[in-house]
């Protein structure tokens, strides 16, 4: 018989235990924030990212059904994590950008079940937003309308297609934006005044009328220069503060 699982019954307490475990160290110093991955993400690790993919035109039922399935699930941690006391819950959908699926594909198989999570961390009490990687320029809109209150990564060319201050212009009245500083050509590769340079840049063309979270787009790798990182710190505190 398959296995059957209702609502949080799937997830063991001690899976929790890392939350507890930062809020004790942090206290009210620093926003915790919890993570589920999307349904879509879960679809495509678990199914291989080439099967995933043709599933998708091949099979298109049977993967709403298992998305279907893991919308209640990610759903399910995420109102464990919000009980648990962090202060959002970060989606985190990877392939979902245009280098993955096109717009149209976005709005099928992504959207609809991206909507449940966001949804049901919400009425826990808490902020959702979406962590995707890549092209998303195309669909910001799409993603502001599953009801997350921000998006995080932004990658910008070449790494990926957001523009910052068009971002701004489309949702930024209504999401908050994090990220879109590159992490490979800038923070990896880059020397520190590049950092600096692109930083000022970036709060120039997202900061006013507040909801800009300055930062790198994805990733910061382990070989990045620490300095680096103070650097961006440095200019939040100069030029970043409202």
């Amino acid at each position: 018989m398959p296995y059957q699982w209702e609502g949080e019954d799937l997830f063991p307490p001690h899976i929790l235990s890392i939350i507890d475990t930062v809020l004790e160290a942090v206290g009210d110093r620093l926003s915790v924030h919890g993570e589920v991955f999307s349904p879509f993400t879960q679809l495509m690790e678990r199914a291989g990212y080439e099967g995933g993919l043709m599933a998708l035109l091949t099979d298109a039922d049977k993967c709403h059904a298992i998305l279907q399935r893991y919308a209640e699930g990610a759903s399910a941690l995420a109102r464990l994590q919000a009980a648990r006391g962090v202060d959002a819950v970060l989606i985190s959908s990877a392939f979902a950008g245009g280098g993955f699926i096109s717009r149209s594909m976005y709005e099928q198989f992504v959207m609809p079940y991206e909507t449940q999570v966001a949804t049901a961390i919400k009425q826990a009490g808490v902020k959702a937003y979406t962590h995707t990687c890549g092209a998303i320029g195309d669909r910001l809109d799409l993603m502001a309308a599953t009801g997350i209150d921000g998006v995080d990564t932004m990658d910008p060319p070449p790494l990926g297609n957001t523009d910052l201050a068009e971002a701004k212009r489309q949702i930024g009245d209504k999401l908050f934006l994090k990220g879109n500083i590159d992490s490979v050509n800038v923070l990896l590769q880059g020397t520190e005044q590049m950092v600096r340079d692109d930083a000022k840049r970036k709060l120039d063309a997202a900061m006013a009328g507040g909801g800009y979270i300055l930062s790198s787009a994805c990733s910061v790798a382990p070989r990045v220069p620490p300095n680096h990182l103070t650097a961006l710190v440095e200019v939040a505190e100069e030029y970043g503060r409202y």
